[in-house]
């Protein structure tokens, strides 16, 4: 039995609620969705009670903060968690340029745009890391994103129609495990393979590593991926600066010293560097952490 915490949900709401979100923000202003959601998400945190034990945890005895403050923060995050939701929905509704953005390490992804060689951007449930397929606008080369295959299908359907306009397709995670070939052919035909790193699914590769001060278990397939076919390594997060304002921060993270090391040594180096720039942001934006289930061990 897998033992490990994992990841099973899928974006909250039904169909109908969905299809409403849309026609909200094709006529009403996305300042108004703020205001509603600051009364909803108190609802959602007390019907929501596994999400919100998780995340008063993670600030009570991982960030090491008082009671009150603790309380005050888990509710922040919950309303920083809506507002990346109602702008992805804005966005899916045709509000394209409705935010601004300052990407930090711009030239590391011109590189991989601009190289014959596949990639691997190694994303995370901080921030907004869907929203990076529409703030990167590119058509050089084709992005291809892990996403969850149970997903609503309004959302996929909304989301597979915006992406594609900027040169960005799924690959959903499906029972037969198909997707590890398509994944495996997009790194042969040298495209660009998205993949959340913090997120354990049934069947993953996983390794135990020190974050934040405690044990956790991440994934490691996208490592080998990287060490099978000799691609780069970067991480993308999108943290939410203010109303309209997204920060993204790229870093390349398989820069080796020394001699080359075995596939194993790389594999433990991408973790760890991968787990260190996780951290290092999470401690810029402790508010922006969205693993809703028990994530430490």
């Amino acid at each position: 039995m897998n033992k490990h915490p994992q990841w099973k949900g899928r974006t909250q709401g039904g169909t109908f609620g969905q299809k409403g979100l849309f026609f909200f923000f094709r006529h009403m202003s996305l300042s108004l969705g703020y205001a509603i959601l600051s009364v909803v998400v108190v609802v959602f945190m007390v019907i929501n009670r596994t999400g919100f034990k998780s995340i008063w945890f993670y600030f009570r005895k991982i960030q090491g903060f008082g009671v009150v403050k603790s309380f005050r923060k888990t509710y922040f995050n919950h309303y920083l968690f809506g507002q990346t939701l109602l702008d992805k929905f804005a966005l899916f509704a045709g509000r394209k340029n409705s935010f601004k953005v300052t990407i930090t390490g711009k030239e590391l992804f011109d590189e991989i745009i601009n190289s014959p060689k596949g990639a691997i951007i190694a994303g995370s449930h901080m921030g907004n890391f869907e929203i990076a397929g529409y703030l990167l606008h590119q058509n050089k080369k084709r992005i291809n994103g892990i996403v969850y295959g149970e997903e609503n299908p309004v959302i996929q359907q909304y989301r597979k129609t915006i992406l594609e306009e900027n040169n960005v397709f799924q690959i959903p995670v499906v029972a037969d495990m198909s997707h590890i070939y398509a994944i495996n052919s997009v790194l042969s035909r040298g495209e660009i393979m998205s993949m959340p790193c913090d997120r354990v699914f049934t069947g993953n590769k996983t390794a135990k590593l020190s974050f934040m001060g405690k044990m956790a278990t991440f994934p490691t397939g996208a490592y080998h991926l990287a060490a099978i076919f000799d691609v780069p390594v970067l991480t993308l997060f999108v943290m939410k600066e203010s109303f309209k304002h997204y920060h993204v921060f790229l870093s390349r993270i398989d820069r080796y010293p020394g001699d080359l090391p075995s596939t194993k040594e790389k594999v433990d180096l991408l973790a760890h560097n991968y787990v260190s720039e996780l951290e290092m942001t999470l401690k810029k934006y402790p508010e922006q952490w969205f693993n809703f289930y028990k994530f430490w061990n």
